[in-house]
């Protein structure tokens, strides 16, 4: 594998870094967030999730009125994987960026969207990935999520919500912090979703039809790992009391599996809550890894 660090397509094409300011200057993605991203494990040369990457992308493009099939981003990401494959790049973290594509100055959308899809390569973050016996340090977040339900469940462009939230902190302490709307209810992580064992021992996730990213690894933590350990999930309302008296924690999203939550820390940085590396997330992180080796 090559030292590259980064790469980058437009429409299929190769494009140097230090030209792609020259190209998007018009771009409604750039000036209004009219657009969506999919961030994307790469491992042994293979996007172990494309499928539910796609899928949600093209949801995603029909809230936002983007044209767009399903076989032209095949053909550009293709034609990006190919440039990686020249250059025996296997392992990293790809995103796809779709956005509204040239629209001048204005709010309204042109009669005929072009849309543009970008591609690009990072390497791998050093440590992206939790050992299951192991475990993470949040901390409650001080910035609220609005409700939003047209744009709930939605991965668009604009994240200022997620980059106010993460500027919160400067330290090591935490890798992500919680969430939570203006009503105190956990939405999501920082990066990622969120599943907790209650002190009933049930499993839920927030609910996320008003705010917040319904994330591909969470979908499928719903749909066929938890099942598949026989494990009951469902979809509820989650306070901050439900987080006070919860048996187990978790974090996760498409890049870096699941990390179970060890230490919970306020908004003023003072610990609330200390946590096992609980029986039922070892099951599911196993389960995790059987299925989809490349998150072991």
């Amino acid at each position: 594998m090559t030292a590259l660090s980064s790469l980058f397509s437009i429409n299929g094409q190769p494009v140097a870094s230090d030209v792609l300011s020259s190209n998007l200057l018009d771009d409604r993605g750039l000036a209004f967030g009219h657009g969506l991203f999919e961030t994307m494990l790469f491992s042994d040369a293979k996007l172990p999730l494309l499928e539910r990457h796609l899928s949600r992308l093209m949801l995603g493009a029909n809230a936002l009125a983007i044209p767009i099939t399903i076989d032209l981003i095949n053909q550009y990401l293709s034609l990006f994987l190919n440039q990686l494959c020249s250059q025996s790049i296997t392992e990293g973290v790809i995103k796809i960026i779709l956005t509204a594509g040239s629209g001048g100055r204005g709010y309204q959308s042109p009669d005929n969207i072009v849309p543009t899809l970008i591609c690009s390569y990072s390497a791998m973050p050093a440590k992206v990935q939790v050992k299951s016996t192991s475990s993470i340090a949040v901390r409650f977040c001080n910035h609220r999520l609005a409700v939003n339900p047209a744009l709930a469940g939605v991965k668009h462009l604009n994240r200022l919500d997620q980059v106010i939230a993460r500027s919160e902190w400067h330290c090591n302490t935490y890798q992500d912090g919680l969430m939570f709307n203006d009503s105190d209810l956990l939405i999501e992580a920082v990066s990622a979703n969120v599943f907790l064992k209650n002190n009933n021992g049930e499993w839920l996730t927030p609910r996320l039809n008003q705010v917040g990213v319904k994330g591909v690894m969470r979908s499928l933590l719903v749909d066929e790992i938890f099942p598949a350990c026989n494990i009951s999930v469902s979809e509820a309302d989650i306070g901050k009391t439900d987080l006070d008296c919860c048996q187990a924690l978790f974090i996760c999203n498409s890049v870096k599996g699941l990390m179970s939550v060890g230490t919970v820390y306020n908004e003023l940085n003072q610990q609330v809550k200390s946590l096992p590396v609980e029986g039922q997330t070892l099951m599911l992180c196993k389960k995790l890894s059987e299925c989809y080796p490349h998150y072991q």
